[in-house]
């Protein structure tokens, strides 16, 4: 367990096998946990709200490309401008509102499957789990090892869901629980 922070804890395990020097056929998993301080609603809103993602933070653009959104088996595609210019292909596998999320994400040969669950906690407070399983062969011709990236850049986007909800609950903005398009 790698602990960045008091509030935020990471758990990494990785097992995998190298197959030869050039490519690498990992099975990691990780996950993590994010408090926020503020209420279930507003965290869920903040989250399904994908037009306030775009361009912010490591996305460029983000849109729904097939079914309704938050629909089981709509698919999402997301941009991302750094730590890698790509796109990243999200199929919505199971969908509760203000409770949790699943999908598989592809993304240069790996394959993603990520569970999000949110929990109201005492004092009008949320903590939001994510657990990621990464599966997948990619060449080392990047020059690095792509799943500590996915781990930093998943964890990094969670951080910043809870200062953007924090802000908005003390802001008092007025958002709508209903998912965002």
């Amino acid at each position: 367990m790698l602990s960045h922070s008091s509030s935020h804890t990471l758990h990494a395990r990785g097992v995998g096998s190298v197959s030869d020097s050039s490519k690498v056929s990992p099975v990691q998993s990780f996950g993590f946990e994010i408090p926020v301080e503020c209420p279930l609603e507003t965290v869920f809103a903040v989250y399904t709200d994908i037009k306030r993602w775009q361009n912010r933070n490591i996305f460029g653009e983000i849109r729904w490309v097939q079914g309704e959104p938050w629909e089981e088996g709509s698919r999402l595609r997301i941009e991302t401008l750094t730590p890698l210019e790509t796109a990243i292909d999200q199929v919505v596998q199971h969908f509760t509102p203000k409770e949790s999320v699943s999908y598989l994400s592809h993304v240069l040969g790996i394959t993603c499957e990520t569970r999000v669950v949110f929990r109201g906690v005492p004092s009008g407070r949320t903590l939001i789990r994510v657990s990621m399983h990464l599966v997948g062969t990619l060449s080392r011709s990047l020059g690095f090892a792509i799943e500590p990236v996915i781990a930093r850049s998943t964890r990094g986007f969670f951080e910043e869901l809870a200062k953007e909800c924090e802000w908005v609950f003390g802001s008092g903005s007025g958002l709508s629980s209903e998912p965002g398009q």
